[in-house]
């Protein structure tokens, strides 16, 4: 009997365990560890912040899933991995050993006592529910969870009456140089103050400074883009320049660790966004090289595409769809990623 450790309820792990990965699995016993029993499904998230789904519709029940699949779970946090040793370390106190360790753990935020904590996710409903109702909230960076979350929460405030804006702060581009001028439009149009080009830092606990304007604010989320989890440098492994995880195009940062999604960055591939689109396709080689590893087989590669299909809900039922250098806005395009996201949550 192999023991395979499971570190976090990420994207990759998950959705390789709804398509019955495990059942490829002979002989081994499974245990998935997460210092939470809920993994929360950051696509849903806007449509939670402006009150079209409830809270229990945006979780998956990580126990209910280790009864239904017949492995393990830990509600219990990694915080210590011994690569030489095959042992993981909990807060708990716990050590557990393993013969194949695999790690999608996710990204970690910039951290101030002003700013409201989105990571780990699970602290994500809470943070919201304070942040739609904040006298002036504000958000730091517009990659696409920025612009959704800008719009989500000032949506919500329009159906409760709260006519005064949310802030949106931009480095660059909203989302993309191509789709910026549009999206700009569509946020002002919708009760979001975009703020472009102005590199935002925190001047003091209740303001932003953005090019040289004191920017007050009630509620703080910073979207300037992931952090590597301090796991990986605690544990002294091998990591890019910003601190994630390093692993090669099969997924592998030695015969025995595998890692994918946002806490990983793959040698070949430096410059690949870390978001769920790539996580969820990472894991069917995630979990083929699990078996093959098994197997004693010869593994195989991670190719990103070059192009995807990407829907930023917009508020009032609307989104935003992008592929390549295409878009289209309006309610079909919330539709269509609304149809996906319960499609992806009723595989649970």
């Amino acid at each position: 009997m192999k023991r395979i450790i499971l570190a976090g309820g990420g994207h990759a792990h998950l959705a390789g365990i709804s398509k019955g990965a495990l059942s490829s699995l002979a002989d081994s016993e499974v245990i998935l560890i997460s210092p939470s029993r809920y993994q929360y499904y950051s696509g849903m998230f806007s449509g939670f912040t402006e009150g079209i789904y409830t809270e229990e519709e945006i979780r998956i029940d990580l126990a209910a899933l280790a009864e239904k699949h017949k492995f393990t779970f830990l509600e219990e946090k990694v915080t210590f991995i011994s690569a030489a040793g095959k042992k993981v370390h909990t807060d708990s106190g716990n050590q557990y050993a393993y013969d194949w360790l695999s790690i999608d753990i996710g990204s970690s935020q910039k951290t101030a006592s002003s700013i409201l904590p989105v990571k780990p996710n699970y602290s994500f409903p809470d943070t919201i529910r304070s942040f739609r109702e904040g006298r002036s909230p504000v958000i730091a960076g517009a990659g696409a969870s920025g612009v959704e979350l800008s719009l989500a929460a000032a949506a919500y405030r329009r159906k409760s009456g709260n006519r005064s804006p949310v802030t949106l702060i931009s480095g660059g581009s909203l989302l993309s140089p191509s789709h910026s001028d549009r999206l700009q439009k569509i946020c002002e149009s919708k009760g979001v103050r975009v703020l472009l080009n102005k590199k935002a830092s925190l001047s003091s606990a209740g303001a932003v400074e953005a090019d040289g304007e004191r920017i007050p604010f009630s509620d703080l989320l910073w979207l300037s883009g992931p952090e590597a989890p301090a796991l990986f440098r605690e544990s002294k492994m091998r990591v890019d320049e910003r601190g994630f995880i390093l692993v090669d195009k099969q997924l592998s940062y030695n015969e025995s660790i595998f890692a994918a999604g946002d806490c990983a960055s793959i040698d070949c591939y430096p410059k690949l966004p870390k978001n769920g689109v790539y996580a969820v396709r990472q894991s069917e080689v995630l979990w083929k090289n699990l078996y093959r590893a098994i197997q004693g087989e010869e593994l195989v590669s991670f190719k990103p595409q070059k192009r995807f299909l990407g829907i930023v809900s917009t508020g009032d039922r609307e989104g935003f769809l992008t592929y390549g250098g295409l878009h289209y806005h309006g309610k079909t395009a919330w539709k269509l990623k609304h149809a996906i996201d319960r499609r992806y949550m009723n595989s649970f």
